[in-house]
């Protein structure tokens, strides 16, 4: 009985994959293309032509963080030890919200504004996901 369904299911799959072939709308053709054009500006994910890429503005991120807050509110320096503490736990943080971000909503890359280029037959705009960051990096 297993063997018939798993065999059913195979050939319904292999049905629908020559019917998309056959007619010419396969998902690989319908898939958007993007480009990394700085990257220097890529926070989380590897290579160059991500396929679900969002974008911030790191800055307005970076401005919420507590602890970076703290050091810009108590004029930190990088002679202060507390310095150092605050920045590697701002920059945990940081990571910590990307990572989120990514595996909740699926993408495969997070980059700064501009580092990331949809190609000219992609239709389909990258997500801006600066205020969804911000919301978890002032959560705890």
């Amino acid at each position: 009985m297993l063997f018939h369904t798993l065999s059913r299911s195979f050939a319904l799959t292999a049905a629908f994959v020559v019917l998309c072939v056959w007619t010419g709308s396969g998902y690989a053709a319908e898939e958007a293309s993007y480009d990394v054009v700085d990257s220097a500006g890529i926070y989380y994910g590897d290579g160059n032509h991500p396929t679900t890429p969002a974008v911030i503005v790191a800055d307005d991120v970076w401005a919420k963080i507590p602890e970076y807050r703290r050091i810009i509110d108590e004029e930190l320096t990088d002679d202060d030890a507390a310095y150092h503490l605050l920045l590697k736990k701002a920059t945990r943080r940081f990571k910590k919200a990307l990572r989120k971000a990514a595996n909740r909503d699926g993408y495969d890359m997070i980059g700064e504004v501009g580092s990331i280029e949809a190609s000219s037959s992609t239709k389909k705009a990258i997500p801006d996901i600066t205020s969804d960051l911000i919301d978890l990096v002032t959560r705890d």
